[in-house]
Formats: structure tokens, C-alpha cells, sequence
């Protein structure tokens, strides 16, 4: 419906997309025969997504499992405590965004959000519920970023048997969990964190590859091992999982956190013994449960923890107070001396003195480079980074009619431009109001921009110039 009127989510309708849990915990209904049970489910679902999203869709099932509040909850508590009050975050299997949702707000507002997700239905979720958020529909193996442009890389990833193909990574043979944060490693910057939600096999498993692969690069703070029904309720999942802190290492420095890197024996209060991380066997009271074989979702008889009789939230806030207190820093950015920064190539359809985001940042096209643009205000910020998004989209439009694609493509393109023209008035106003004028002032295409509108400077109201409604540009005439 919002796709077909052209608009963003209001209050309500982002109440109910909110409310989207993925296809993890029904995986039944893409089964082939489909059951009895489910089978209305299926068909209807075959009707309502189009070929490419349902295939996206039942892909997705294996990890499609999100965050509970309380588990996010508890890791921006740590990452508080740890030091992080606002930067570059990064959330590389973003599902409908629950880690933007749940953010503190005032961390919210002082930070720039970019969020990864492969599934493109959830992609368009996301979209409506953080319009103001660099969300990329891709697979995280695919997304192009500059080593270090992040301070904090959060996420629960996605775990499995399998792997992805990335050539940049492909020799060290990760599976999925661990290329998740060999990559999300190498994208945040020196001094900088990550959060990361996986199974305990990262921490646990004899194949000790990833652990190895990162001792040089990060720090360990610390991991909390959550009780395998942590997820039950709102992913319908059980499986034993660690949130693991970690900080990437400065230049010159050596790790000085606790040990991680190998395996030890753990005897629970049965008496029975497990091969565990290191960390936990000298921290048990990081584990809010005790290990047992209690099985998982996946295998019966298999080591996982148990929970014990705390609600999960006193557990969790007690385990947060043992974790280290403000050994973040923040990135320093306003130096008299700018950094040495790596040249970065203006791609041709960027214009001169154009505004442009590479990687998630606001830069400028200066000759043949990109120049980011240091403190900018949020606010100017937020409003360059929208006029942004409706140039794109206008200039989609006329791309559409001049090289007189079909008509269904014409349309979808119209559509977007009254998508984003019309959630970028909500927030700011008319395109042709002083503030935007100044904030957009310099780029090329302001002009363009402003005759989106029929504006009159003594009532200050705008109204939509016909492109947002019809051709502008007509069908060339063949003899």
C-alpha cells in the first residue's frame, strides 16, 4: 500500500511494520510440499511477494531471526559503559533496523546510521521505519566500504554452515558467523568497537582460525553468554549465543585485554565438564545460566546454557556492571591538521562541486576527487542527505523518459520521486525554503531541485511542478 500511494509510514503503519519478525521462525511456510498446516499461508504468500522476493524470502529463513528489546537494550548499556556515546555506526545484517529502533535516543540523534540487509522485502521495511539511514539492500559480502569508516560495527549476525563469497576474504575459508566479524573488523577504525550477537561457536569451537585471525587486530573486552531460550519468545529460536566486545587496536598497540584465544575446561554443578572459552571458565559469572547438555533447535544433546531463575534483564545489567568502564575514545576529527586520507576518485556522474555520500559520508566533488566535509551540523546534514536522495530520484525520472523506457519503469520512477520529495517536506519543508537553499547552496543542481516546485515567497507554500505527475519529456516522434 505505501509503495502503491507513494509515501512514507505514519505513526501507526510504523507500529505494525515494526512488529516484523523475518521469516526464520516459520520457515514451514516456503516448505515444498507444503503441509496441511501451513498451506494457505504458502499460497497466499506466493501471491503477495513477487518471484524475486519470495525466492529472497524463503533464503532468508535460516538466519532470519531478530534481537529481542532486552538483549539490544542491554548492549548499548555496555557500549555506554565501555565508553561509545555517538559516531559512524554500522549494522551489517540489519533485519528491519530493531538496533536503530532501540538506540538511546540522544545517540541516536548525534550519530550516522548505516544498515546492510540482503532480504529486499525487509530492506523496504527498514526504509519506511529510518528513512534517514544509509540502508543498503545487499548482502553484507557485497557492500562497499572504506577499511575504518565506522566507530561501531552492532549486530546479532547470522550463523550457519555455509559460507560467502568475498575475494577479498576468501582464502581464511570463514563461515558466515566468522566472516562477519573478520569483515565488520576491518570496517570500523582503529579504536573503534563492535557488538556482535553469534552463536557460541565463535567463542567455543577447537578451530580456533577466526580468534586467531583477529588477536592482532582487536581487543577483547568481554562476551556475555546468553541462555539458549534468549530468543524463544520473539524469533521462536533456541540456540545458545555470546555478545562479544571487541576493539579494534590503534597502530603500534598490543592487546592488553583478558585471554580468549584458546579453550579450557569448565565443570558445571553437576559435575559435568565442558570445553569452553577461556574467558568464560575464568568468568563464569558472564554465562546467565549454567552449561548443560540441554540440546538446541538444531541438535539434541548438545552443550548449551541453561538459564537460571533471574528475570534475563537483571542478569544482563549484572553482567553489563563487570564489563570494562570507558576505554573508548572517541574519534578525533577537528584537528587543525586534517588526516592523511586516501584519494578518493569521483565517480563520473557526480558533478563538479556537487554534494555526494561515499560510504555513508556527506562529500563534495572538488577536480577529479571527493573531499568529505567535516562538522557539519546534524540538522544541515540531515537535510543535505535528503535533497541527496530526491535529486536521485528526479534524475531517475528523466533518465526513464528520455531514453523512453516502458512505461511500468516511468512510473516506479515517478512514484520514488514522491516518496522522497514527499518525506523530505514532512521533516524540512518546501525544497525552496531558505534553510534547504543554504544547506543544498553550491551543488550544481540546486536549480533543478527548486523547479521541482511552484513556490510563492509571500505565502511560503509550495506545490509539485507536473514531473511529479506526468511526462515532462515526450516520446520522440519516428517516421
Amino acid at each position: 500500500m505505501l509503495d502503491s500511494q507513494s509515501r512514507i509510514a505514519g505513526d501507526e503503519e510504523k507500529r505494525i511494520l515494526v512488529k516484523y519478525v523475518g521469516w526464520g521462525g516459520i520457515p514451514q511456510v516456503f516448505a515444498t510440499p507444503l503441509s496441511t498446516e501451513w498451506k494457505a499461508e504458502g499460497e497466499r504468500l506466493k501471491v503477495l511477494l513477487t518471484s524475486e522476493e519470495y525466492d529472497a524470502a524463503r533464503a532468508s529463513t535460516l538466519n532470519a531471526h531478530y534481537t529481542s528489546a532486552t538483549v539490544i537494550s542491554a548492549i548499548y548499556n555496555a557500549v555506554e559503559r565501555i565508553g561509545f556515546t555517538h559516531g559512524r555506526v554500522l549494522e551489517p545484517a540489519l533485519g528491519i533496523g530493531n538496533f536503530f529502533g532501540l538506540m538511546p535516543a540522544e545517540m541516536s540523534v548525534r550519530s550516522r546510521l548505516t544498515g546492510v540487509e540482503i532480504d529486499p522485502l525487509t530492506a523496504k521495511i527498514a526504509r519506511q521505519l529510518y528513512p534517514d539511514a544509509d540502508i543498503r539492500p545487499q548482502g553484507f559480502e557485497t557492500a562497499a566500504f572504506g577499511d575504518g569508516s565506522f566507530d561501531l560495527a552492532i549486530s546479532n549476525v547470522p550463523f550457519g554452515d555455509y559460507k560467502l563469497h568475498d575475494p577479498s576474504f576468501n582464502e581464511h575459508n570463514f563461515l558466515v558467523h566468522d566472516y562477519f566479524f573478520a569483515k565488520a573488523a576491518e570496517k570500523v577504525r582503529p579504536g573503534g568497537l563492535l557488538a556482535l550477537v553469534t552463536s557460541k561457536g565463535t567463542l567455543d569451537k577447537v578451530n580456533s582460525s577466526l580468534r586467531g585471525y583477529l588477536a592482532d587486530k582487536v581487543d577483547f573486552i568481554g562476551a556475555v553468554r546468553l541462555p539458549n531460550t534468549a530468543f524463544k519468545r520473539n524469533a521462536n529460536t533456541e540456540v545458545t549465543t555470546d555478545i562479544v566486545f571487541l576493539r579494534r587496536l590503534v597502530a603500534g598497540e598490543s592487546p592488553s585485554g583478558p585471554p580468549w584465544l584458546n579453550l579450557a575446561e569448565h565443570v558445571n554443578r553437576d559435575g559435568v565438564a565442558f570445553q569452553i572459552n577461556e574467558y568464560l571458565v575464568a568468568n563464569p559469572h558472564m554465562m546467565l545460566g549454567h552449561m548443560a547438555n540441554a540440546g538446541t533447535m538444531y541438535r539434541s544433546n548438545e552443550p548449551a546454557l541453561v538459564a537460571d531463575d533471574r528475570d534475563l534483564s537483571v542478569a544482563l545489567a549484572e553482567a553489563v556492571a563487570a564489563l570494562p568502564r570507558g576505554i573508548y575514545r572517541s574519534a578525533e576529527r577537528n584537528t587543525s591538521e586534517p588526516p592523511n586520507r586516501e584519494t578518493i576518485i569521483a565517480p563520473d556522474d557526480v558533478k563538479e562541486n556537487a554534494f555526494t555520500l561515499h560510504d555513508g559520508v556527506i562529500a563534495i566533488r572538488t577536480g577529479s576527487t571527493l573531499t568529505p566535509i567535516a562538522n557539519l551540523p546534524d540538522e544541515t546534514a540531515r537535510r543535505i542527505r535528503g535533497l541527496i536522495r530526491v535529486r536521485g530520484a528526479v534524475r531517475e525520472v528523466l533518465r526513464t523518459q528520455l531514453t523512453d523506457s516502458a512505461e511500468a519503469e516511468i512510473v516506479e520512477a515517478r512514484r520514488q520521486l514522491n516518496s522522497f520529495y514527499d518525506h523530505f517536506v514532512s521533516r524540512f519543508g518546501a525544497i525552496n525554503d531558505s534553510r534547504n537553499r543554504r544547506a543544498f547552496r553550491g551543488d550544481p543542481d540546486l536549480p533543478l531541485l527548486c523547479s521541482l516546485e511552484d513556490y510563492d515567497n509571500d505565502t511560503k507554500r509550495a506545490t509539485k511542478a507536473s514531473i511529479f505527475r506526468e511526462r515532462t519529456i515526450q516520446r520522440s516522434q519516428r517516421s
